[in-house]
């Protein structure tokens, strides 16, 4: 910004230098006041120029180099409202002296969301200058900017801010909010308390829908260095942030990762290779189900400055190589604060670079079949003004999102805020399912492995629950079936099949020691009507068997299977023997010995459920396996 306008006042000096030192003034006195204030523009003393500008417009006051200089130096002091001032003052003594301040009041007039005088300054400086091709792209942007905002400005998107509350929200700079799933706990980056400048990562928790009074994260998440932009998993359980110039950086910025035990975060560990490089890695986003980070850097192979990228663990729980998200989301400029939704479909970032209202802008962008990211859609004014907006955050059902900023009214500097979704921005409605598992015998809380299948489309879900509180959560398509499965090492497996609602949902999961002689009914092995062909999405829940198997290899089991009382006695036999010789076969072709195994068809001769009803027909139609120590 700076150079510009100094190339304007170098231009005017020399000029004048070359003219016998004549500015546009005839008064010698008045000149010798303004070189005098020139000088101490640029040694930034800008008080005493002011005051030799101010004398020499008390000499001449149509002496137009005073009222650029001044508008200069309001740049500087921040006052842009004064600046177009003087710009205007100085066009108003002669618009044909220097077509330079039409540029530098247009860009002003866009940094302050002025848009339509902007755009008249923006064609003016157009029609009077001869550009190169370079230039006329530029001012081609900066009117198409313009136009931009004038339309989005007749079109507003619903937008009404509130306020988070004091509980949060401070006299300095609460910003960078980061959302559980379950919307309970909230992470927020916040200036130091102290210092004003040092940034520590801090931590609500929701209690009877009222959020309790932030608190530090404390030693081992902050340091006495700073701690910030961070992201917290889905679950709560994991926590990526940004920190700089420490030890172990790679570069000057790095991702460190912390986990959660129990009540207390893990010491953070550089996130390494491939993630971290010798360049600047920052802001980064976890997936919900983990799985996948995004991140900020200004690495090489980018589009332009700072660049969104992607990394994901592989089957050896390592991280790929990051791959840069694409000219969808990247330009030239920079693209920032991503947020993936726990749809894994819809991403917010932020770009300097896309068309917008000025500064940077919040942006969408969602992924299709393909894995192809659409081309990045502005939010909307007055989400988005000429201001910097940042750091987006979308609850799990997509009602709400939740940003920071220095909007009037405010508890101090930054602050942070919520707000109902419009309709047009809403990511794909997710739900979630949380939950504690526990020893049945005791009641004592378990940390034990749990899968959600998708039996509509094989995608699937894993997590672990609390090694203290038993806790878990995932999030989930709505109306979808679910297969359910829970495994710990010396209990017998967990399965039930979930037909999601379009609500959260939370589960009590009881784990039953092994014993001789437990039966254990699978919930999600399926056969055709009459058939003993295992259906595809039987597979799932037969993998898990077989894991079961092979994490237990002390045990034998028996392979049971029942029917309900349809037909003869014998078909039913046949029929349920040659389902359970189905299962059979799958586990000895996944490498379980076969002397681990037997197998026996009950027909009909053991109903757990009355064969009057389909509901108790359905529990008849069933496979189990016995316990055999």
């Amino acid at each position: 910004m700076r150079t510009l306008i100094f190339l304007i006042i170098t231009i005017f000096v020399f000029q004048s230098i070359s003219a016998q030192n004549k500015y546009y003034t005839k008064s010698k006195k008045a000149a010798k006041h303004f070189e005098k204030a020139l000088q101490n523009y640029n040694l930034q003393y800008f008080q005493i120029a002011e005051n030799e500008l101010d004398e020499a417009l008390k000499i001449d006051a149509d002496f137009l180099d005073v009222y650029i200089l001044k508008a200069q130096i309001e740049i500087e002091k921040g006052n842009k409202e004064k600046a177009i001032e003087n710009f205007e003052k100085a066009l108003k003594i002669d618009e044909t002296y220097q077509s330079l301040i039409f540029l530098k009041k247009a860009e002003i007039e866009l940094e302050t969301g002025k848009y339509i005088q902007a755009k008249s300054d923006f064609v003016k400086y157009k029609s009077i200058k001869k550009l190169s091709e370079n230039q006329e792209n530029y001012l081609k942007k900066k009117i198409m900017q313009c136009e931009f905002a004038i339309s989005a400005i007749n079109n507003p998107v619903n937008f009404k801010p509130i306020n988070i509350g004091s509980e949060i929200n401070s006299e300095l700079s609460e910003y960078w909010p980061s959302l559980t799933a379950d919307n309970q706990i909230i992470t927020f980056t916040v200036s130091n308390r102290k210092t004003n400048s040092q940034e520590d990562l801090f931590v609500s928790e929701k209690v009877k829908n009222k959020w309790e009074k932030a608190k530090n994260l404390e030693y081992p998440i902050n340091t006495e260095k700073s701690e910030g932009a961070q992201s917290i998993s889905a679950d709560g359980k994991t926590m990526v942030f940004t920190a700089c110039l420490r030890d172990d950086t790679y570069g000057s910025c790095d991702i460190y990762i912390s986990k959660k035990d129990g009540n207390n975060w893990t010491k953070p560990e550089n996130i390494g290779s491939p993630i971290n490089s010798k360049y600047k890695e920052t802001q980064p986003c976890l997936s919900a189900d983990g799985k996948t980070i995004y991140f900020v850097s200004n690495r090489q192979g980018g589009k332009g400055k700072f660049d969104i990228w992607q990394s994901s663990l592989n089957q050896n729980n390592e991280w790929t190589t990051p791959i840069n998200l694409g000219d969808s989301i990247n330009t030239e400029e920079d693209e920032l604060a991503p947020f993936i939704h726990y749809d894994d479909k819809t991403l917010y970032f932020s770009s300097k670079g896309h068309l917008g209202m000025g500064g940077s802008d919040i942006f969408i962008s969602r992924k299709g079949n393909n894995n192809l990211w659409s081309k990045a859609v502005n939010f909307g004014y007055p989400a988005n003004t000429y201001f910097n907006e940042e750091s987006l955050v979308v609850t799990t059902d997509g009602q709400y999102g939740f940003f920071s900023s220095d909007i009037e009214g405010g508890f101090g500097q930054k602050d942070i805020y919520y707000f109902e979704m419009p309709n047009i921005n809403k990511p794909e409605k997710f739900i979630y399912a949380k939950g504690i598992v526990y020893d049945i015998t005791d009641n004592k809380r378990i940390n034990a492995e749990i899968d959600f299948s998708n039996l509509d489309d094989s995608t699937q879900i894993n997590t672990y629950s609390d090694e203290i509180t038993g806790e878990f959560l995932v999030c989930l398509s709505p109306n979808n079936n679910y297969a359910v499965n829970v495994f710990k090492n010396g209990y017998l497996p967990y399965s039930e099949q979930i037909e999601m609602p379009d609500t959260n949902l939370f589960l009590n999961i009881p784990l039953n020691p092994i014993k001789n002689n437990d039966v254990f009914v699978l919930k999600n092995i399926f056969f055709k009507t009459d058939s003993f062909n295992l259906e595809k999405k039987s597979f799932i829940e037969l993998k898990k068997l077989s894991e079961f198997l092979k994490i237990n290899p002390n045990i034998k089991i028996e392979i049971q299977g029942h029917t309900d009382n349809k037909g003869t006695k014998k078909y039913n036999y046949i029929l349920s023997e040659k389902r359970a010789l189905s299962v059979y076969k799958y586990l000895i072709n996944s490498t379980i010995n076969k002397n681990r195994l037997l197998y026996k068809g009950f027909g009909y001769d053991m109903p757990i459920a009355p064969n009057t009803t389909d509901e108790g027909r359905s529990k008849n139609r069933r496979t189990a396996f016995k316990i055999i120590l």
